[in-house]
């Protein structure tokens, strides 16, 4: 391994242990100590990776903003099919990397809790999945694959049961995640047949 891909796994490891101690203290009642002993380095070389916490706190938004793009990029054929590819690819992933799951926690956390700085909440607060879900369950019920109904209520509804697997997941990597076409069946049409 070079120097370059060891610094490189020492900086993802710094990353993973401030998300767990984030995830499990908050950023206010995680101290910089506690990341270094635990990824067990010297406090030192931890401000040689990330000058200081608030750096660590923005490097964990703009990972997690990058991580909220991801449906934008999905296309689809049409609203319902939206939501499966997503929640099916969304699964698939966060089986082989429970990192994922945990910075829905934390991004969860991140956009109302007061211990964050305002100019960071503002940041996190910068990608906004439910309304951009919203354009495919207006497509999905002009294409009848989804149920009528307010198209915010249900995109919320979406991401409030996708956020809670989530959470669930963070903390026990062993339970079993439901089947996507369940998450996806809580805004088909009655007039659809499950895919």
């Amino acid at each position: 391994m070079t120097r370059k891909e060891q610094k490189e796994v020492r900086r993802l490891q710094i990353i993973q242990t401030t998300l767990d101690l984030f995830v499990e203290r908050g950023y206010y009642g995680t101290k910089t100590s506690q990341i270094s002993r635990r990824a067990g380095i010297s406090e030192g070389l931890l401000f040689h990776y990330f000058p200081t916490k608030e750096a660590l706190l923005e490097e964990l938004i703009n990972i997690g903003l990058e991580g909220m793009r991801m449906p934008m990029q999905i296309h689809a054929e049409s609203g319902l099919d939206f939501f499966y590819q997503f929640t099916e690819m969304l699964f698939a992933n966060v089986k082989k990397n429970r990192f994922i799951a945990q910075m829905f926690v934390f991004m969860g956390h991140v956009v109302w809790a007061e211990d964050i700085p305002e100019r960071l909440r503002k940041l996190a607060a910068s990608v906004d999945t439910i309304a951009h879900s919203q354009r495919w369950v207006e497509a999905g019920q002009q294409d009848g694959s989804i149920r009528q109904g307010d198209v915010m209520a249900l995109s919320n509804m979406y991401w409030c049961a996708i956020h809670g697997i989530m959470e669930q997941y963070a903390s026990r990597p062993e339970i079993i995640l439901p089947e996507p076409n369940w998450v996806v069946d809580m805004l088909r049409s009655d007039k659809k047949s499950n895919k």
